[in-house]
């Protein structure tokens, strides 16, 4: 009898155990689904391939990852092709991320236009408000914020005389289909005027158009400005050669253009805003409303000159063209 009732207690003994070691496995789980429910979700898109935009994404994940090391990060390229955006956007809202980096102005109007409640950081737009991204830049009032690339045209063409005093006509290409690109040339053309400069303007439609149109203008300017327009960008090696080839100095509003045979840069650092971005989304993931995150502007600019392209045109000993410039090949 005495043997029965201690083989019940044995029993009772390893149903509690067996109980205790369940609800602290389910403890367990439940402790670990809530810190994977807490990882954050960011969803980044931008427009194509240039040197900007990557280094625009890669600051700003590099930056993001240092501050919010568990952060998932999905990133997305519409490779030109701005129909594609809608449905990048539909994806990120699938996977209920907690943020949208919207690299280039077209995506950045399309995530706004896509979504209304999660937040969003736009990067390199030079005009927000004239992209109808929002119209309070220190207090913004939708769910969208960012870093602009503007930098003073005028201070541009101050750098270009400089160097090149005799210059009387500027070329310029740009999108038509990019509201930034058209705000850069009306912005160029009226303090062209201050300097008692002509500009020579070309609208391109596509990357297709750029070969052709460069030639259209070379035998009417002096020296070439490349503005932050993504076709551009993406075609700058195409407009440095024929350049090149005519011998005519170019001049960018930033390094990318640059590495790819562009003369000279006096602009902004793409890198550098990049990790400007994931100072800003860091804040808003840590809890700030977007309307705490006024838009910023870039304040640090850095001259670089292109080797080669300098070479080619007989300036490779040009003081005033070297001065305090890094130097690519």
């Amino acid at each position: 009898m005495k043997f029965r009732k201690l083989f019940i207690l044995l029993i009772m003994s390893l149903v509690l155990v067996a109980c205790g070691k369940n609800g602290n496995d389910g403890a367990a789980k439940e402790e670990a689904a809530t810190e994977t429910s807490t990882a954050k979700k960011v969803g980044v898109v931008q427009i194509a391939d240039h040197i900007a935009l990557e280094r625009s994404r890669s600051g700003f994940e590099e930056e993001l990852k240092k501050t919010n090391p568990d952060v998932e990060i999905i990133s997305k390229n519409a490779n030109g092709d701005l129909t594609v955006v809608p449905s990048i956007i539909k994806s990120f809202q699938d996977k209920n991320v907690d943020l949208i980096y919207a690299i280039a102005t077209p995506v950045a109007q399309g995530a706004k236009n896509g979504e209304k409640e999660i937040p969003i950081i736009f990067n390199a737009v030079t005009d927000p408000e004239s992209a109808d991204l929002l119209k309070n830049l220190e207090e913004p009032e939708g769910n969208i914020t960012g870093v602009s690339d503007y930098f003073s045209i005028s201070a541009q063409l101050e750098e270009m005389l400089n160097i090149f005093p005799d210059i009387k006509n500027v070329g310029v290409m740009f999108s038509t289909n990019e509201a930034n690109s058209k705000f850069q040339v009306e912005e160029l053309k009226k303090a062209a005027e201050g300097f008692g400069l002509n500009v020579v303007e070309v609208g391109v439609n596509n990357i297709n158009d750029v070969s052709t149109s460069i030639k259209t203008i070379e035998p009417k300017i002096d020296i070439f400005m490349a503005i932050t327009d993504n076709t551009v960008s993406s075609a700058s090696s195409i407009i440095a050669e024929s350049l090149k080839a005519a011998k005519i100095p170019s001049f960018a509003s930033e390094e990318g253009p640059v590495e790819n045979g562009i003369l000279i840069s006096a602009g902004v650092d793409y890198l550098d805003l990049g990790k400007k971005a994931a100072g800003m989304a860091s804040e808003i993931l840590g809890g700030k409303k977007v309307s705490e995150v006024p838009v910023l502007f870039s304040t640090e600019t850095r001259k670089v000159v292109n080797k080669k392209t300098a070479e080619a045109l007989g300036l490779a000993d040009d003081e005033k063209l070297m001065e305090d410039a890094k130097v690519v090949e």
